[in-house]
């Protein structure tokens, strides 16, 4: 069992040096990531976030992000699943049923359980309908990260005939559950993003964590933190790809690159031309990450509040993570295509799959249009509103 930083960070890099050997060839075969996941698990990775008295390491946000960035440099849909099944377990203690929650992570130490999601806003919600002393869910989210090789799923749902929603973790792999391994965008290919239906599946109380409430009477700025980390998970995704071409960029350009027949020097690397472009990409990047660490520190300090969190401390927040996502969005879009000039015309070849980078970008970037990001910001300088959950995700 990891119970250390140090070793987390090992097992983390001795799992990106294992994805990154053959990251094209999986990225070229879009098959879930079963094997990915289990390896994981192996290296015991999972439960680095649940409090100690859990049985878990009880690292804190700033440091579990630092630990998996490699693995998000060598393969951001595996990175990807991986940060979400930290943002879904402990999401779980953002609910009234605290007990319930804490012995869901306490058997995820246990079992080594990997966490998924089927939470979606733009899809219809699950209906949930009373059976003894849990419920019956039914309905079909079609973008649900993870849940295709998790053993728990976070979602919610809305009380058969009533407009009372509560907050429900399902089995992933109950009766009734069905993943449709439909998941077919350019990039992302192994994010486990497919859609998932729930046929008359059976919740019991224990995994019933209570209202649901976003926004309206039941709003509690506390409660409504993961929206804000689904964000900020995207930040740090959007610099561990960023970071991810560079390094293979960089490579290139040291092992195979030719210099170009009129610069007049007799390596690649002598070239002003490609060392000026990559200081600029090297900057954008670090610039991007520095963000992204500041709001991962405010983040972290949210949490401490715990219950105890203002609407107003979540809006600042909110403002952080926002600048963090607009930038970082601009700054992996620029590097991931400018890599390529970097390398030459030969890198373009399918066989390196250098590609994946900029398809990854691009993916994970339209997962909200960054103009509304950028508005979010205009709002707060020019009219002092912070975004809450009623009006943004």
């Amino acid at each position: 069992m990891i119970r250390s930083e140090a070793e987390a960070a090992a097992a983390a890099e001795s799992l990106a040096a294992r994805f990154r050997e053959d990251a094209a060839a999986r990225d070229a075969a879009n098959a879930n990531p079963d094997a990915e996941v289990a390896a994981i698990r192996e290296a015991g990775l999972l439960a680095i976030h649940i409090p100690i008295e859990l049985g878990g390491a009880g690292l804190d946000w700033p440091t579990v992000m630092r630990v998996i960035r490699p693995i998000l440099r060598a393969d951001a849909s595996i990175g990807h699943v991986l940060a979400y099944h930290y943002v879904h377990s402990w999401r779980s203690l953002l609910n009234d049923q605290d007990a319930r929650a804490r012995a869901l992570l306490a058997d995820t130490v246990t079992h080594q359980w990997f966490w998924g999601g089927a939470g979606n806003p733009r899809d219809e919600g699950l209906v949930l309908t009373p059976d003894g002393d849990g419920y019956r869910v039914s309905g079909r989210k079609f973008f649900a990260t993870g849940s295709s090789v998790a053993d728990r799923i976070t979602a919610s749902g809305a009380v058969a005939g009533t407009e009372d929603k509560l907050a429900i973790v399902i089995d992933g792999r109950a009766t009734g559950v069905t993943h449709h391994l439909d998941w077919s965008s350019i990039g992302q290919r192994l994010s486990a993003s497919g859609s998932v239906s729930f046929d008359d599946v059976f919740v019991p109380a224990e995994h019933v964590l209570g209202p649901s409430d976003q926004d309206g009477e039941g709003y509690r700025p506390y409660a409504s933190l993961s929206i804000l980390f689904f964000q900020l998970l995207l930040s740090h995704l959007h610099v561990g790809i960023a970071e991810g071409a560079l390094d293979e960029a960089i490579y290139y350009l040291k092992t195979a690159t030719r210099p170009w027949a009129t610069s007049g020097v007799s390596s690649a690397v002598e070239d002003p031309y490609l060392l000026e472009i990559a200081g600029e990409l090297i900057a954008q990047t670090r610039a991007s990450d520095a963000l992204v660490e500041r709001a991962t520190d405010r983040a972290a300090a949210a949490v401490a509040r715990g219950w105890a969190l203002t609407d107003d401390e979540r809006g600042e927040l909110a403002v952080e993570i926002t600048a963090a996502k607009v930038a970082s969005t601009r700054m992996v879009l620029d590097v991931t295509t400018k890599a390529f000039e970097l390398t030459g015309a030969r890198a373009t070849s399918t066989r390196l799959g250098f590609d994946r980078f900029w398809r990854n970008a691009r993916t994970i970037t339209l997962h909200d249009p960054v103009v509304y990001k950028a508005r979010e910001l205009g709002e707060w300088a020019l009219q002092g509103r912070h975004a809450t959950p009623s009006r943004y995700s």
